[in-house]
């Protein structure tokens, strides 16, 4: 007797829609036409090309950076970026390590933090929050993401994709395993404490989802 064959599981649905990076977009436009923004995910040309389509001048920094040491860095000024393309960014090579986000103070007018704050040791993650208020122009914004408390640990790490302005994708990474910190919401709110909090969203897998404006009271 021949055993039937087994059905072919269905692929995991990593995309989910976004209620932040709308609003992320909108601010970063009413700072300036073309607003630069700093991504701390894992390079992906494709957002480069998104945001590069909506005017935005991109610097990429992977944080937490891998154990190997040198990370890719990338960089696009509007939709008409076109020399050595990545998905429509300039791409340049690996750079010397330098200091996480040594960047002159006010750089950017967004940061897309995506899940590095919530996959560093926690007793560092109140310096990097602050060294992102430091990067920020006045009312600057920062999107970032954080796995569920515990006992909802169903948050992905791996590469965040850019799929519309109110779609994204997780796609694994071999290269972002990092255990997740499980915060707490007023643990959040406590990291944010300089910032005005814009939105803070609970996501199906327990991941919440936030988007904060560096406050011009402080």
């Amino acid at each position: 007797m021949i055993s039937p064959r087994p059905l072919p599981s269905a692929a995991v649905d990593t995309t989910f829609a976004s209620q932040c990076l709308g609003e992320f977009l909108a601010r970063l436009r009413k700072i300036d036409p073309h607003p630069a923004v700093l991504d701390l995910g894992i390079l992906c040309g494709a957002n480069i090309a998104f945001l590069g389509s909506q005017g935005c001048r991109v610097s990429v920094e992977s944080l937490p950076r891998p154990s190997s040491g040198a990370t890719a860095v990338a960089s696009a000024v509007g939709p008409k970026a076109d020399r050595g393309l990545v998905g429509g960014a300039v791409v340049a090579g690996p750079p010397t390590p330098l200091p996480p986000l040594s960047y002159p103070a006010e750089s950017f007018a967004g940061i897309l933090a995506w899940d590095a704050i919530a996959r560093i040791p926690q007793k560092e993650a109140g310096a990097l929050v602050e060294n992102m208020r430091r990067l920020l122009l006045n009312g600057g914004v920062v999107l970032a993401y954080f796995p569920g408390p515990p006992g909802n640990m169903n948050g992905a790490a791996g590469r965040y994709r850019i799929l519309g302005a109110e779609r994204l994708a997780v796609e694994p990474s071999p290269h972002k395993n990092l255990p997740a910190v499980p915060y707490q919401n007023r643990e959040i709110y406590g990291l944010f404490a300089r910032f005005d909090v814009v939105r803070l969203s609970h996501m199906k897998s327990g991941t919440r989802e936030v988007l904060v404006a560096r406050s011009r009271r402080h």
